[in-house]
């Protein structure tokens, strides 16, 4: 199942990449070109949609991906169809948190000229949340990603409390009061127990971006190309306060070591919560 899951998701991600690209990265960019090849068949020949109704219908495919994930938890998980469907809306409600926060942080370098053109990607799919915390707080410098992220973080973590709180006790509100604080309180561990996963992942792209540069691989592949748009907004500025040493780059090393001690804390957090 959590195969299943994660392809759904990836597709999803796919999805969302092409509604931010303009029809001429779709066919012109390298990675427009993939992102076209891959949704293609089902946005133009199956769906028969174009460009603009596809960017319009967003949010469904978002309802698409949690009802094929719930049918998922139907079909091989034993669960009933309503268990699974809160299920699989509280997975994916995490899932675009989680997202959404990775969106806002690689799309804050979008100025960098020695950043990967792929950020402006993500600042695209980050400039709601952005736009957001600027109504409010009218911050134009790259300040503004820490109160974004936590914007992102508490929204998430309320809707994905409500949907818990409504699959434990339906329509029921006489549970309400005393329950409400317990939700959340799982929403929130859910939350964090996401960003401890993520920060694992994200150290393995770290571990395999330090290997690559052992081997010089083409700087045109699409996959090398990736895994330096998501690292080269952490690693560049840690290469400029943590020198070489000769021919070695500590920084990888002593940024991976930080990202450990980050995901220590965030468990021993979630461990005092249990």
């Amino acid at each position: 199942m959590p195969i299943i899951s994660m392809l759904i998701k990836s597709y999803l991600v796919i999805l969302l990449l092409r509604s931010v690209m303009t029809r001429q990265e779709l066919y012109f960019n390298p990675i427009g070109k993939i992102v076209g090849r891959l949704t293609d068949p089902l946005i133009e020949k199956a769906l028969k949609l174009n460009k603009k109704n596809a960017d319009n219908l967003t949010f469904v495919f978002v309802l698409i991906a949690a009802v094929l994930i719930a049918l998922m938890y139907y079909a091989l998980g034993g669960m009933s169809i309503a268990v699974a469907s809160f299920f699989a809306v509280s997975e994916m409600l995490t899932f675009m948190m989680m997202f959404y926060i990775v969106c806002i942080i690689l799309g804050v370098f979008v100025g960098n000229s020695r950043m990967s053109y792929f950020t402006m990607y993500f600042n695209r799919l980050a400039a709601f949340w952005v736009k957001a915390v600027r109504l409010v707080f009218p911050i134009k410098s790259n300040a503004v990603v820490i109160p974004a992220i936590l914007l992102v973080f508490a929204f998430f973590t309320v809707v994905n409390g409500a949907v818990i709180l409504f699959m434990q006790h339906g329509t029921d509100f006489s549970f309400v009061s005393s329950s409400l604080t317990s939700s959340m309180f799982m929403s929130l561990k859910s939350g964090l127990l996401s960003m401890v996963s993520l920060l694992g992942i994200y150290i393995w792209i770290i571990i395999i971006r330090a290997l690559m540069s052992w081997v010089s691989p083409d700087p045109s592949n699409p996959v090398v190309q990736t895994i330096h748009a998501l690292t080269d907004p952490v690693l560049i500025p840690f290469s400029r306060m943590i020198p070489p040493l000769g021919p070695v780059d500590l920084s990888p090393m002593i940024l991976i070591f930080l990202l450990y001690f980050l995901k220590n804390m965030l468990l021993r957090l979630i461990g005092m919560m249990l």
